[in-house]
C-alpha cells in the first residue's frame, strides 16, 4: 500500500489556506480603501481648519496638518549619517557580541557630493565583547541592542569633530527605546551609560548648532493616528466645512486607525514633498523619556514623504520649544534633498551608506567562535543543541 507523502496536504487543507490568504489579502485591500477615504476628507479640509496648538503641553506645537517641503540647497553643506553592526553567538556558557559602528560624513558644495570620509574609518574593525554571565535570552537581546548603540553613540559624538559638521543623523530613534532594563545590575548600568550618552549628545550639537536627527526607517508607532482620533476629527467635524458626503465618509471611515500605524494612514495622507505636523514626544510612555531630566521636553518628530513609491519616514529632532517649526522645516528639507534620488527609497544617502558599511557578515563571528574553540578541549565550547543536531 502506497502512503501519502508526509509532505503531502490534502485538497481540504489547500482550500483552508487558499481561503485564509484570501482573506487576509481582502482585509488588507479593504483597510487601505477606508484609509484612503479618511484620508482624501482630511486633505479636502486641511485648507480650511487649523490644528489647535497647546504652548502648555506642546503635543500639537503646529497649525497646519500637512506642509510642503522643499529641498534645501546642498551648498557648503556637511553631513554626517551614523549606524551600526552587530552579531551575537549564544553559546554554552559563554555568549559571543560582535559590534562596530561608523560614521560616514559626506561635503557638498554646489548641489554636488565633493568628498566622504569615515569616522574612525572606512571599514572599522569589529569590537568582541564576551559575556560569562548567565543571562536569559531576553536580557542577552537587550544587553546586545544596549552595546551596539553605546558603541554607535561613541562614534556619534567622535564625529562631531569632523570640520564644519552641519547635521548628524542618526539610524533610528534619539531617544532610548529599553522599555526592559531593570532585570540587572548590569543592564541597568548599561542603560545609564546610554542615557548618558544621549544627553552629551544633545548637549554638544546644541552647543555646536548642529542639527541633530533621528531617522526610524521602518517606525510602528501609533502616536500620530491616535492624535488624529483624540484631538483632531472632533475638531474637523466642528470647524472644516465639509460636504455632508465628506461627514459622512469621515464617520465610516474613522475606525481604521484603531488598527493602523501611522506610516500606513500618512502613506495616503501625504504626497512626495510633503511633511505631517509636528508633535512633542513628551507624551510617550514616560519611562522612556523621564532619564532624559529637562531634555525631555524638547524632542519632537513628523513625518516626512521624500519620495513616491516609499512610505513616510518618521524623523526626530531636538529642539527649543519656540524653535521648533523652523528646525522641523530645515530638517525636513534636508531629508528631502538627500533622500529623493530613487523614487522608492525614503532614506537620507548618507544613512545608506553608513549602513552598508556597519554590516557584519555573518560568518565573522563563526570564525572567532572556532579560533577560540580550536584553542580549548573539545566539549568546552559548545553551541547551542538546536544548532547542533546530528540529523
Amino acid at each position: 500500500m502506497i502512503s501519502a507523502s508526509k509532505d503531502s496536504i490534502s485538497l481540504s487543507e489547500q482550500q483552508h489556506l487558499e481561503d485564509k490568504i484570501g482573506k487576509i489579502a481582502e482585509k488588507i485591500r479593504a483597510q487601505g480603501e477606508k484609509r484612503r477615504l479618511l484620508a482624501k476628507v482630511i486633505r479636502e479640509a486641511k485648507k480650511d481648519f487649523k490644528l489647535p496648538v497647546d504652548d502648555e503641553k506642546l503635543q500639537l506645537v503646529e497649525s497646519e496638518m500637512v506642509y510642503k517641503v522643499g529641498k534645501a540647497p546642498l551648498e557648503d553643506l556637511t553631513i554626517g549619517g551614523v549606524d551600526g553592526g552587530v552579531l551575537n553567538k549564544p553559546l554554552h556558557g559563554l555568549d559571543l557580541i560582535l559590534v562596530r559602528a561608523i560614521a560616514a560624513i559626506f561635503s557638498y558644495e554646489d548641489g554636488e557630493l565633493v568628498s566622504a570620509d569615515y569616522h574612525p574609518n572606512e571599514m572599522p574593525i569589529p569590537q568582541l565583547i564576551n559575556v560569562h554571565e548567565p543571562l536569559n535570552s531576553r536580557e542577552l537581546d537587550v544587553l546586545v541592542g544596549m552595546k551596539r548603540q553605546l558603541k554607535e553613540l561613541k562614534v556619534a559624538e567622535e564625529a562631531l569633530e569632523a570640520p564644519n559638521i552641519d547635521a548628524l543623523m542618526l539610524d533610528g530613534s534619539i531617544v532610548p527605546q529599553y522599555t526592559d532594563h531593570s532585570s540587572g545590575a548590569r543592564l541597568r548600568e548599561l542603560y545609564k551609560e546610554i542615557t548618558d550618552s544621549f544627553t552629551d549628545l544633545y548637549r554638544k550639537c546644541r552647543n555646536r548648532d548642529v542639527l541633530l536627527l533621528g531617522a526610524v526607517k521602518d517606525s510602528r508607532s501609533a502616536r500620530l493616528v491616535k492624535i488624529f482620533r483624540n484631538k483632531i476629527f472632533s475638531k474637523v467635524l466642528e470647524n472644516a466645512d465639509l460636504p455632508e458626503a465628506g461627514v459622512s465618509s469621515l464617520d465610516e471611515n474613522k475606525d481604521v486607525l484603531t488598527v493602523s500605524r501611522d506610516t500606513a494612514f500618512l502613506d495616503y495622507l501625504l504626497e512626495a514633498g510633503e511633511r505631517s505636523f509636528t508633535f512633542a514626544y513628551a507624551d510617550a510612555p514616560a519611562h522612556l523619556l523621564e532619564d532624559l531630566k529637562d531634555w525631555k521636553n524638547k524632542i519632537f518628530a513628523f513625518y516626512v514623504k521624500p519620495v513616491s513609491y516609499d512610505r513616510p519616514a518618521r524623523v526626530e529632532f531636538v529642539a527649543d520649544p519656540k524653535q521648533v517649526s523652523e528646525k522641523a522645516g530645515r530638517a525636513a528639507s534636508l531629508i528631502n534633498s538627500l533622500s529623493a534620488d530613487h523614487e522608492a527609497c525614503a532614506l537620507p544617502s548618507v544613512l545608506i551608506e553608513a549602513d552598508a558599511r556597519a554590516a557584519l557578515p555573518e560568518e565573522e563571528i563563526s570564525i572567532l567562535r572556532d579560533n577560540i574553540a580550536d584553542r580549548l578541549e573539545p566539549s568546552t565550547m559548545l553551541d547551542l543543541r538546536r544548532e547542533r543536531r546530528p540529523f
